[in-house]
């Protein structure tokens, strides 16, 4: 009897062992499943921030900065060289939002060769310019088109990427201002769920510039800010040499248990407030702490992807 006890309490013992290991691996799975699209669709973005171009030249600027145009060619006065570039490359606050107000971080806008086409007739042509952008927004999913019954709302928030034809590119039809960003957000279409906030820091080498805030205060970068001016600030025209990227990406258990209306969950605006202002090193690692301890506190699970990324054709000394 005495050795059925002790044989019953092995087996007890071993069942449970066991169950806890099955559980941990299911959870462990869970997790490598719920951020595999958020993965996949960082390396994607990543590969096509790494092509960014402006194809910069020079240029003559007047007295005043200004470049030669064909409204003031007649009397235009060069007095100077100045870096000049049709295509633009700009990073803003997502959906307007100041720093700090709990956005979704900022968005990115720039050119690179593609070569993704509409026409068939552009097929091979692997060198064609195309604008480009990546955003988070929060919002419910897209209806299919046709003769299909709506879906049930689903609320979540979604990386953006909008690839526009190299037939369609405009960013030449508005060589001194944003307007092609709005026509590049037509083409916006979402690759990975879960993606609660993007991050952009653009940035020189940590020798150059230790504290990491040279290039950008507050994470924005604008390549044609003040680029007809005399002199031309340090940005003009120019890719800044890395640019640090950031994904932070919650779980689908916690998006099903948060996100259940059209606004978004003040578990995590709440998160992000305050968070994420200055493009400080010592402060953004604060801030990256401060946002692990906030959604962890919430109950959320996380899991944040970061790296740096070259801008190969950064001309930037």
């Amino acid at each position: 009897m005495v050795a059925c006890a002790i044989l019953a309490l092995l087996v007890v013992l071993l069942l449970s062992i066991i169950g806890q290991t099955s559980a941990a691996t299911r959870r462990a799975s869970d997790s490598v499943t719920a951020f595999q699209g958020a993965r996949a669709a960082f390396d994607l973005m990543t590969a096509h921030l790494s092509q960014a171009t402006l194809r910069s030249y020079w240029d003559y600027q007047d007295a005043t900065g200004a470049f030669r145009t064909s409204a003031n060619r007649a009397t235009f006065r060069p007095a100077t060289y100045g870096r000049q570039s049709e295509l633009h490359f700009l990073i803003q606050n997502a959906g307007g939002s100041a720093p700090g107000t709990a956005g979704t971080g900022q968005s990115i806008a720039f050119q690179l060769p593609a070569g993704v086409a509409t026409s068939p007739d552009h097929e091979g042509l692997s060198n064609l310019l195309n604008a480009c952008g990546y955003f988070v927004a929060y919002g419910d999913q897209e209806p299919l088109p046709g003769p299909f019954p709506p879906f049930a709302p689903k609320y979540r928030y979604r990386l953006m990427q909008a690839l526009e034809p190299s037939e369609d590119l405009s960013v030449y039809q508005n060589a001194n201002g944003n307007a092609w960003v709005t026509a590049l957000s037509q083409h916006a279409v979402p690759i990975a769920d879960n993606v609660v906030y993007l991050g952009l820091w653009p940035r020189k080498t940590l020798s150059e510039d230790p504290d990491g805030d040279d290039l950008s205060k507050d994470f924005t970068y604008d390549s044609r800010l003040d680029a007809a001016r005399s002199p031309q600030p340090e940005t003009a025209n120019r890719l800044p040499p890395l640019l640090q990227v950031m994904l932070v990406c919650i779980d689908e258990a916690s998006a099903a248990r948060l996100c259940t209306s059209s606004s978004p969950p003040a578990e995590i605006t709440d998160a992000f407030s305050g968070l994420f202002i200055s493009s400080r090193q010592s402060d953004f690692e604060e801030d990256l702490t401060r946002l692990e301890s906030r959604l962890a506190a919430a109950g959320v699970t996380c899991r944040i992807f970061s790296t740096l990324v070259p801008l190969r054709e950064s001309k930037m000394e």
